[in-house]
């Protein structure tokens, strides 16, 4: 095998064992972690079996010790203790019969144990049946309370004991495996510091590698980021011109209609006006109402251009501001559905250029509104704010998909760039079915 084809597969031989490092180091934490559990869970069965025999023994003791205060003091309350113990006791005795089942080692000593805590509580009763204090009793039933303390007592050590021995035993066992997986820690350990060595090898020449890529990237991104903003700045100057470029073309046609067109349309009129006076009766009434019928469209003609002069350069904003040139569009809007209009209420200090922008965003918008928005309602409004002033236009329509916006037209790119020729920022926010709403903040 070529040596480029062993460097080239050498990474992939170093995952491989490195995965199997990690699934066997994997492998000993789970076999660590559930001989752990199962230590525990078993040692805590053993400590509550070796509990219930001391629990036994106390509940003997407690008896004994009640049986007797009664037979002294012949008061009731004295034999509470005796009650509760005989009540606790067949619980008790029915949880040790669970712990040493039939058929295991201890379970012929455990049913020794039991006839004798029998015995114990059978003598005890007889005793309070007579009524007789111990002194008063025979001396053979003396020694028979006494043997059979000492016959339960040496019962519950040797059962206790085996107990003891059996949890001694799963330590014992717990830490032999414990240690053979220790080794095999050990091992795995070593293996995974070769491991790591091997591949803090290979890291550095990957390092090495990557910075000369790295470097390489770099020398060609800072070339590429310079043409782009050699690019930019030739594509923000041009629509710069351009936008300046339209605004004065505007402002020409504007000129041209109202001083040429706009004057031979009133001539027309006048003229028309004239004939119709100076032929009065000579003409039929067919005559008449064609020439009524020509001054009506000279007249509507010159109403149209009027309009589109006022639509290229508005008067009102160079005579009376931005908020009266807005309450006038807004007021032109109403013609197709309701616009509510919210103002500052004094004049914004604004260049002319920048109201300029303002105004053509909000023709633009309503304009975008009458044609695709569907709406029945439309808020246009131009707060204050400090630093800042905000034109808002808002409708109830049926929105679009801001993030195919390059589909709806070059409107939206035109509004954008006419805000950042003054550092202003546009908002756009529209959801389908929610209504589109444009804001721009433009600084003072």
């Amino acid at each position: 095998m070529p040596s480029s084809v062993k460097r080239q597969i050498r990474p992939y031989w170093l995952l491989a064992f490195g995965c199997v490092m990690v699934l066997a180091l994997l492998g000993i934490t789970y076999t660590h972690s559930r001989m752990n559990a199962e230590v525990v869970a078993l040692s805590d069965i053993n400590q509550k079996r070796i509990d219930r025999l001391d629990q036994l023994w106390v509940l003997l003791v407690d008896a004994q010790a009640s049986a007797l205060s009664f037979l002294l003091m012949q008061n009731d309350i004295y034999l509470e203790p005796y009650r509760n113990a005989a009540a606790r006791l067949e619980p008790l005795m029915a949880s040790m019969n669970f712990d040493i089942p039939p058929g295991s080692d201890d379970h012929a000593d455990l049913q020794d144990l039991k006839r004798l805590v029998d015995a114990k509580f059978q003598y005890l009763g007889d005793m309070l049946s007579q009524g007789k204090a111990p002194v008063a009793v025979s001396e053979e039933h003396g020694e028979l309370g006494k043997q059979l303390m000492d016959e339960i007592r040496v019962r519950l050590a040797i059962l206790k004991a085996r107990r003891e021995k059996a949890h001694q035993d799963l330590e014992n066992m717990y830490l032999a495996r414990a240690g053979k997986i220790q080794y095999v820690g050990y091992a795995l350990g070593a293996a995974s510091l070769l491991l790591i060595l091997s591949l803090f090898v290979v890291q550095q020449r990957q390092v090495a590698l990557r910075a000369r890529i790295q470097e390489l990237l770099k020398t060609e991104n800072s070339r590429l980021e310079a043409k782009v903003q050699a690019r930019t700045v030739e594509l923000s100057n041009l629509a710069t011109n351009l936008t300046t470029t339209q605004e004065a073309e505007r402002q020409r046609i504007a000129r041209e209609l109202h001083d040429e067109m706009g004057s031979a349309l009133t001539a027309a009129k006048m003229d028309a006006n004239w004939l119709r006076r100076s032929l009065g009766a000579h003409v039929d009434d067919g005559i008449q109402e064609r020439m009524l019928r020509l001054i009506e469209n000279i007249g509507s003609t010159i109403s149209l251009t009027r309009r589109l002069v006022d639509d290229l350069q508005p008067p009102l904003l160079k005579g009376l501001g931005l908020v009266e040139a807005l309450r006038s569009l807004g007021q032109q809007f109403e013609i197709d559905m309701p616009v509510e209009m919210h103002f500052s209420e004094y004049s914004v200090k604004l260049s002319p250029e920048q109201s300029l922008a303002l105004f053509r965003v909000a023709q633009e918008s309503l304009t975008n509104v009458r044609k695709y928005a569907k709406a029945s309602k439309v808020e246009l409004s131009l707060i204050e704010k400090p630093g800042m002033v905000v034109l808002s236009v808002r409708d109830n329509g049926i929105g679009f998909n801001t993030e195919h916006i390059e589909l709806h037209g070059h409107g939206i790119a035109g509004m954008k760039h006419r805000a950042q020729m003054f550092n202003a920022r546009l908002v756009l926010d529209s959801r389908l079915g929610q209504g589109t709403r444009i804001e721009v903040h433009m600084p003072v």
